[in-house]
């Protein structure tokens, strides 16, 4: 492929905005080994796939070699058999690179992949598949047993504050500025861009997400109006405990199963985060217990709540909204579960109905853990679960996020 005339490096070549994710420089190609790189529509895969071909062609690897493939418009895995297998029959044991980028848009794609892999096609190949749909990856990446090699399942997420922070643009920002920008704009690439050129993110690129999540879920048959209403009761009650009956009250929906399957495909899209109630007895989450749901970008909550109320200027929306210091304070807790959810695989929050108590963040590691409250400002010291309460707010955040770098 043609990587210094494609159209994803030319729009952020010598931009003060362009951002290269580390797995761009940190995978290593193995011969035999199978990537699987996860994360929602819109986040920047295309974009990083392309730095890796542009890496290895920067490493002198024979352009022939190279395969990129978006597989969007492919509607069966035959047809991506004899894509692949056309490809290998011109290189003829050479070594190889295929990249095929939203391969979950391929119904059983694993069919594919064991395929060439049955034949030994892929013994000097390394392949990376990207993909949006994180239940079909994984289910899919478990029908490949012994035929990975050394590949890893891999995640690429929007922008953290520390990523935000290493860019050109925001580097002499001051991590106050820095929370602000990233409270209001989040850290999906497009909006950073808007952002870095207009000042503030267009409606347009608000549209472009709204419609990417909508063709998803149009895509798994479900209703949009439906998940209008859901994407709404979840900003609604952001930070708060729910059950799923409760998540439907004063919305259309009806059915509690309903929000269930709603909100089971916003999480296997990658576009929020479940937080369950830590049991301590059990060491673990308490599943019946009602829970905390989180988009796992601010852009996000601004979308279900704009798309339902009809709001148009979303950006000064938002200026609006963050003015309220409730407002502030559920997109600041947010944006800590968030940075928390990208650097630990085991968080909750916990909450005591006898003691009357409760506590935003357990973090739960190398057989014990930690407990933290999230506030807008400086509170007294808490106790909970017999361990002290360390409380995050704005002026130590950033000395949360360094102190626990991002995995």
């Amino acid at each position: 492929m043609a990587v210094k005339e494609d159209q994803h490096l030319l729009a952020i070549k010598d931009k003060s905005y362009r951002y290269t994710p580390s797995l761009v420089h940190e995978i290593q190609f193995g011969a035999g080994d199978i990537f699987i790189i996860r994360g929602p529509r819109q986040v920047g895969k295309t974009t990083m796939i392309k730095m890796m071909i542009e890496r290895l062609l920067h490493e002198s690897v024979n352009t022939k070699s190279i395969l990129y493939c978006s597989c969007e418009s492919i509607t069966h895995f035959k047809e991506l058999i004899e894509i692949l297998t056309h490809f290998f029959q011109q290189r003829k044991n050479k070594r190889t690179y295929l990249f095929l980028d939203e391969i979950s848009f391929v119904p059983e794609w694993q069919r594919a992949i064991l395929f060439i892999a049955n034949q030994g096609l892929t013994q000097k190949a390394t392949l990376v598949l990207t993909g949006s749909n994180a239940r079909d990856l994984k289910e899919s990446s478990e029908r490949l047993p012994g035929r990975r090699g050394q590949g890893k399942d891999l995640k690429l997420f929007p922008l953290t504050m520390t990523e935000l922070k290493n860019l050109d643009y925001f580097r002499q920002k001051t991590f106050e500025e820095l929370l602000d920008i990233y409270m209001h704009i989040g850290g999906f690439p497009r909006a950073i861009a808007d952002f870095v050129t207009l000042g503030y993110v267009a409606d347009s690129t608000y549209d472009i997400y709204r419609n990417w999540i909508v063709g998803d879920a149009s895509r798994y048959g479900l209703r949009q109006e439906t998940l209008k209403q859901i994407l709404f009761r979840i900003a609604e009650t952001m930070g708060t405990r729910i059950t799923w009956p409760k998540l439907i009250e004063n919305s259309p929906v009806k059915s509690h199963e309903t929000a269930l399957e709603y909100v089971e495909h916003l999480k296997d899209t990658f576009l929020c985060h479940i937080h369950y109630c830590y049991d301590p007895d059990l060491k673990g989450p308490s599943f019946q217990k009602a829970r905390k749901i989180y988009f796992i970008d601010p852009l996000l909550t601004t979308i279900a709540v704009c798309w339902r109320e009809g709001n148009t200027n979303l950006s000064q929306w938002i200026k609006t909204r963050m003015e309220k210091k409730e407002e502030r304070g559920r997109f600041f807790e947010a944006a800590v579960i968030n940075h928390a959810v990208r650097q630990y695989p085991e968080i909750f929050f916990w909450y005591s109905a006898k003691e009357k108590k409760e506590v935003d963040l357990v973090i739960k590691q190398k057989g014990t853990f930690d407990l933290y409250e999230v506030k807008l400002s400086t509170s007294p010291t808490l106790r909970a679960l017999n361990k002290t309460v360390a409380i995050i707010d704005p002026h130590n955040f950033e000395k949360f996020i360094t102190a626990h770098k991002d995995s």
